[in-house]
């Protein structure tokens, strides 16, 4: 172990040259990583982190909010069903807000205020989502918080307004903020919005299911023409989310396996330049297990050099980077 360290400190060049190369590699791991984590989790935080454990969509839908369309009797016919506890209408509605400076995009959820209601954000960070005792106003994405909408601001959609009333965090679909509100006022801004729904029933995209203990999605026999599926498969079938997670994690394996063998090459040639100097300390009475050790402590020691490094510089460039990159380092990756 003593030679290995002494080597470190002789032969830096060498060492620098492979921890250098090692942690190019870990930066772009973790870069890619950041980015993976950022699309995924800006992608799925509003049904990820909501309060439901399931949804009830129509069965054409193929899990997809904007699609589902279900009237909202269905509401009375889910809660009858055993392992079902809760049934929270929802609607979804993409669209923009000129509330912000330049304007922005957005998905305007609309869901039936009560109590504990299903499927809204698990996380408030100021204020309340519209509840019983106040149905009026809207909770946003902390993402439209920061652009300057905040609690007392209002949100403008085509042409209907609502005060904000509270700000919720990890709400992002498909990569956009979203605005959570009542029925009623969701079905006046999908109306200014899109006026061939003048006059139309309030039919919400979806509901959010609180279910029993011990009851999972599959439990859950619905009504005709309905669908139910879990909390997880409904965030993973949110178009394009199951594909780039793959592809990216796809790569990111391949660098990884890439980074290993790195490690193995370089240090099969170290062992093979000193194979005089080894045969010359195995003569002298060092066993086979001190040298290989002391060749293991130096793989690692320029690994996790190579990781801090590596690391460092990903999240260094992850504060450069303008906020509109979904851009995401998380210590777990």
């Amino acid at each position: 172990m003593n030679l290995a360290v002494a080597e470190f400190r002789r032969a830096k060049g060498r060492f620098v040259s492979i921890t250098g190369a090692l942690s190019l590699i870990v930066f772009l791991v973790l870069v890619l990583g950041a980015l993976s984590d950022g699309l995924f989790f800006g992608g799925t935080g509003a049904i990820r982190s909501s309060t439901a454990q399931a949804y009830a969509f129509s069965a054409d839908a193929e899990g997809s909010l904007v699609r589902s369309r279900l009237p909202l009797a269905t509401e009375s016919e889910l809660e009858a069903v055993d392992g079902v506890q809760q049934a929270t209408a929802i609607g979804a509605l993409i669209t923009t807000t000129p509330s912000v400076p330049g304007g922005a995009d957005l998905v305007v959820m609309g869901f039936a205020p009560e109590a504990d209601p299903a499927g809204v954000p698990g996380t408030v960070l100021e204020g309340q989502v519209p509840d019983p005792s106040d149905p009026a106003g809207v909770a946003v994405d902390k993402a439209l918080a920061d652009n300057g909408l905040g609690i007392g601001a209002t949100l403008e959609v085509g042409g209907v307004s609502t005060p904000v009333v509270g700000v919720v965090d990890d709400a992002g679909y498909q990569g956009l903020p979203t605005a959570w509100t009542s029925l009623d006022t969701y079905a006046d801004m999908r109306t200014a919005v899109r006026p061939e729904f003048a006059g139309q029933p309030v039919d919400p995209s979806v509901f959010g299911l609180a279910l029993a203990e011990g009851v999972n999605a599959e439990d859950v026999t619905p009504p005709v023409g309905v669908v139910v599926v879990s909390n997880e498969e409904t965030y993973l079938s949110i178009p394009g989310i199951r594909e780039q997670k793959s592809s990216l994690n796809a790569i990111i394996y391949a660098s990884l396996a890439v980074a290993g063998l790195v490690v193995a090459l370089f240090f099969a040639l170290v062992v093979l330049e000193k194979r005089e100097l080894f045969a010359a300390l195995k003569a002298l009475g060092a066993s086979s297990r001190k040298l290989g050790s002391g060749v293991v402590l130096q793989a690692f020691g320029a690994t996790i050099t190579a990781v801090i490094v590596g690391a460092t510089a990903a999240w260094l460039m992850g504060q450069l980077l303008p906020d509109d990159i979904p851009f995401l380092f998380r210590p777990e990756t």
